[in-house]
């Protein structure tokens, strides 16, 4: 009775472990469907980000959201940081570039980023590179 008991102990650890190892090689081989890239503004300023995405059959721009506002407490032009979000629609590789662009002009500062996404057959989102020019 007790060898019976020792052994289902022995068999549910097994078990438990091979869960876990399971979960960690999925986590290893990368399971993102959503990539998220952080710009920054300083609040007040005519300027905003807007990006380009070069094959929108790959990448799909999903929302964006203000995850940093320092203008509260009736501050003002402190830093505003916006998660962009994007996710994969098929496999390949393409750019998003985010240009720092005047709102109230058709003038482009010099300010540029491009980044290089990769999109695997499973739809997994990743950075490849970042530039700025």
């Amino acid at each position: 009775m007790k060898r019976n008991i020792i052994i289902w102990i022995i068999v549910g650890v097994i078990l438990v472990a091979l869960m876990v190892l399971a979960a960690n090689i999925s986590t290893l081989k990368g399971n993102n469907k959503t990539l998220e890239i952080t710009k920054e503004i300083n609040a007040g300023i005519p300027f905003k980000w807007e990006y380009v995405i070069e094959d929108p059959n790959i990448v799909e721009f999903k929302k964006n959201y203000v995850i940093r506002d320092d203008n509260k407490g009736g501050l003002v032009g402190g830093k505003v940081a916006t998660n962009y979000v994007f996710v994969g629609k098929k496999e390949g590789e393409t750019t998003i570039t985010f240009r720092f662009v005047s709102i109230t002009n058709e003038d482009y500062p010099p300010e540029e980023e491009v980044y290089k996404i990769k999109v695997d057959k499973d739809l997994n989102i990743s950075l490849v590179t970042t530039k700025n020019e």
